[in-house]
């Protein structure tokens, strides 16, 4: 219940408002006395008051000092004014100093009744509204970091955004740089390895404390993780700075012995030359990440300078995801031995790349091919893929590699254990063995005589069975697998086209043109250049 003042130096008029209302019954729980403006000052202090009813004349302060002093003081306190003058002046005062109503005397019980209830109502109002925003804050206060962390990955992976949007967003995380402000890149990757991916994040966390210490007196700081789980800062000079590379230089060695000395942990750390926020940003990224990875050999605790040796890469495609066999062929044939060396493969090319958007790519890539073995042996999507793909493809450019990894890792032994477990496993021991050799012998005689006899089989018989277990004849294999490895050929390397051609059995060039163009409608030439 709330609570109320009356002010007068009537006595008989403070009397009778405080006693011959009921008040208890329209929600108020103590009624106060006070007689001058000083006694109802004295009792606001003592107790919490939230409505007044004061006349406007008294000796001393009047009413309109005491509302005056109470918006100052107690802005959430409501004043009524109850006087025996009908002057425009007073009530222009009042209003002025916000009060709820302005009554004359003598006052009907029910208009007093009802401007004490219009009061509570706008307290209760403003109470909700107060804490609806206290509530608002506290959820944006509470997923600030997650927030800053998630804009700062959007402008490391060049997402593009008109100036007033990216102010607007800096201004609402309270991050302190803007648009072509100078600012470096602090790539700072953890060089011990941890028991549990919990203690690795806790870590982590510490290290990025240690790092708002030390550079946060001179740089506007906000950081994220990279698609490799490294720490990647971006530190704006708060001010002017005569030799920055001196200072960067001198804090990133305080930086490495801080970690080492008060977390007892190695970290290695690159920072790249100055640039301009957001636009050089990528660059900046790929310049450090670069510096690192050329440097892994050379141990822990590195501390590099990415600019002294670094003018950014060069985006690639990733030859392990294109180099053939395919992994969806893999898969389908059954050869789970082959299908985890091409996905160690795939890691292994990943964990060498400066750009994230790799990671992304294989993502999809995986996910396809893992897709399209469920749907093609009849399964759930969700059994296959697994309640972490869900959040992986919410990461969407920021995911993370060991997260990527994990995932794949898992579905390819639920897949092994699930095929194994059934009975179905998709082409017998000697449909793998056939195909291996295949594989890699592409630049050979590939005739269905040589291969039978590499396998100790009749011809006729090696053909019937591969058909009835497959679905496709051998010679159909033998072309879709010369042209794969053809068009991998093209992709990567800077062959000639008659060199890919013996390379993968087709001494005849013309007769190799006239092959790829009935399977892909284009000569090799057409298809390189395109």
């Amino acid at each position: 219940m709330m609570n109320l003042m009356v002010v007068d130096d009537e006595h008989s008029a403070v009397e009778s408002i405080a006693s011959s209302i009921p008040w208890r019954e329209h929600g108020i729980g103590q009624v106060y006395k006070a007689y001058s403006v000083k006694e109802a000052l004295q009792q606001m202090t003592a107790h919490q008051v939230h409505i007044i009813i004061t006349d406007i004349r008294m000796p001393g302060l009047s009413g309109l000092d005491l509302v005056s002093h109470i918006r100052q003081k107690w802005e959430r306190t409501k004043c009524i004014i109850l006087s025996g003058h009908a002057s425009f002046d007073y009530a222009k005062q009042a209003l002025r100093h916000g009060t709820v109503s302005y009554l004359l005397k003598p006052v009907r019980d029910e208009e007093l009744i009802e401007a004490v209830q219009q009061a509570s109502v706008q307290i209760r109002l403003e109470g909700e509204k107060q804490l609806m925003h206290q509530r608002a804050m506290y959820s944006v206060r509470e997923h600030l970091p997650e927030k800053r962390a998630g804009l700062m990955k959007d402008v490391l992976l060049g997402h593009k955004f008109a100036e007033s949007e990216l102010v607007e967003k800096l201004e609402q995380l309270e991050i302190g740089f803007r648009p072509q402000d100078k600012m470096q890149l602090l790539l700072i990757r953890y060089d011990d390895p941890q028991p549990t991916h919990k203690a690795f994040r806790l870590m982590k966390y510490a290290i990025s404390n240690v790092v708002e210490e030390i550079f946060g007196s001179s740089y506007h700081l906000c950081h994220t993780d990279d698609a490799y789980d490294d720490l990647v800062f971006m530190a704006s000079p708060k001010q002017a700075q005569s030799e920055p590379e001196i200072l960067m230089g001198r804090l990133g060695e305080r930086l490495l012995h801080s970690v080492k000395q008060y977390l007892n942990a190695t970290i290695s750390l690159s920072v790249s030359r100055i640039g301009r926020f957001p636009e050089q940003v990528p660059q900046l990224y790929h310049q450090a990440v670069s510096a690192l990875r050329k440097q892994a050999e050379a141990g822990k605790g590195l501390h590099l300078n990415a600019a002294a040796g670094s003018h950014g890469a060069t985006l690639k495609s990733l030859a392990a995801l294109y180099e053939p066999p395919g992994l969806t062929a893999l898969l389908e044939a059954g050869r789970m031995e082959d299908a985890n060396r091409k996905i160690d493969s795939i890691f292994a090319e990943l964990s060498d790349s400066v750009f994230p958007e790799h990671v992304y790519v294989a993502f999809h890539y995986l996910a396809a091919a893992f897709s399209y073995m469920a749907h093609r042996e009849g399964r759930q999507l969700s059994d296959v893929l697994g309640e972490q793909y869900q959040q992986l493809l919410k990461d969407g450019y920021g995911v993370s590699l060991r997260s990527l990894e994990a995932w794949t890792r898992s579905v390819m032994e639920q897949w092994a254990q699930s095929t194994s477990d059934t009975g179905q496993e998709s082409g017998s021991s000697m449909i793998r063995q056939v195909q291996q050799w295949i594989d890699h012998h592409l630049g050979e005689d590939l005739s269905l005589q040589v291969i039978a006899g590499e396998v100790h089989l009749h011809p006729v018989y090696l053909s019937k069975m591969y058909k009835q277990s497959t679905g496709e004849g051998i010679s159909d294999y033998i072309i879709r697998s010369r042209m794969e490895r053809a068009v991998h050929l093209l992709k990567h390397t800077v062959m000639k086209i008659y060199e890919v051609g013996q390379e993968v059995g087709y001494n005849n060039t013309p007769y190799f043109i006239q092959v790829f163009r009935k399977h892909y409608g284009l000569t090799p030439q057409d298809f390189r250049n395109g």
